[in-house]
């Protein structure tokens, strides 16, 4: 006798229990495309998106969180598709970060006057035309993820996607517009870093401008969300705003703001015992002491293999 739809989503699910998410994100990635019940393509898609690490899956949740905001407004549940529509702006912007990347390792040295083969030329404009459409969609996206919300705790979940696209932009243009005008030893550079001083060794006056702007929407998000949280007596949800404002701040080398926040997370983790959030704090204390000293660079590679 063949599975049925929800039988096969019973099946995803226990394999993820076990350890094996590959197997999982498989089952429901075909589940999500060809399933007839149009709640069963949304509770797949949905799944992916939560779960799924943007960094190695980042066309599966783009496609899932696609998928999802035509199923949601099909279904008539419109919180879920302003959510969704938070998440796919969030990871267009991850995915821009992996664009802009690629957009610089086919540039020359500083001071080029060309490009060396016409493949490459032709390869950056693709690239910024992707980039340039993504970019589009993030605002369009943005702009009716807020206009759908129907409650205060859905706007908390979409100004929370819209945190990370600010930090995921302040992120890409460090990256791109890093000028290693002057060379210092390695444990100068650290120190640099470590103060967020490199920004003014290694960027121009307007680049600064423009990063410390990102980090201010980015901060400024983060707080709406937790505003947003309050008003809809969400508190747990005000504690991982917190947290994931602290953990972008510390991306950045902001680590005395990071803490004040990481400390409100933790205060109200504990009066409400909450123990998931409770034991990813520690691990954020430690990399803010260190001030990202022996932090994985996972855009290099580096990290944990199992994905």
């Amino acid at each position: 006798m063949a599975q049925t739809e929800e039988d096969s989503f019973a099946t995803a699910e226990q394999l993820w229990a076990s350890g094996d998410a590959k197997a999982a994100a498989g089952v429901h990635l075909d589940l999500s495309r060809h399933a007839q019940n149009a709640e069963l393509r949304l509770r797949s898609a949905l799944v992916l998106v939560e779960r799924l690490n943007p960094g190695w899956n980042a066309d599966v949740i783009l496609e899932a969180s696609s998928t999802g905001i035509k199923m949601a407004e099909k279904l008539g549940e419109s919180a879920t598709r302003a959510y969704l529509m938070g998440m796919r702006a969030k990871n267009l912007a991850i995915s821009n970060g992996s664009l802009i990347l690629a957009q610089k390792n086919v540039r020359l040295a500083p001071g080029w006057l060309g490009f060396s083969l016409e493949r490459d030329e032709e390869h950056y404009k693709s690239l910024s035309k992707r980039i340039d459409a993504n970019d589009q969609e993030i605002e369009r996206l943005a702009r009716d993820a807020q206009k759908y919300c129907a409650d205060q705790a859905t706007l908390g979940h979409v100004l929370l996607s819209l945190g990370n696209i600010s930090i995921q932009r302040y992120m890409s243009l460090k990256s791109d517009r890093l000028q290693m005008s002057v060379r210092l030893p390695s444990f100068i550079r650290e120190r640099l870093r470590s103060y967020a001083l490199d920004e003014y060794v290694w960027y121009s006056a307007p680049d600064r401008l423009a990063l410390r702007n990102h980090l201010k929407e980015c901060e400024s998000r983060y707080c709406e969300a937790v505003a947003a949280f309050r008003a809809a007596g969400d508190e747990l949800n005000v504690a991982y705003a917190f947290y994931a404002v602290a953990n972008d701040l510390r991306s950045a080398n902001r680590f005395r703001k990071a803490k004040r926040y990481l400390r409100r997370a933790e205060t109200i983790a504990k009066h409400h015992n909450e123990q998931t959030l409770l034991d990813r704090i520690p691990a954020l204390k430690e990399r803010i002491r260190q001030r990202n000293r022996n932090v994985p660079n996972y855009a290099a590679g580096e990290g944990p293999t199992d994905r």
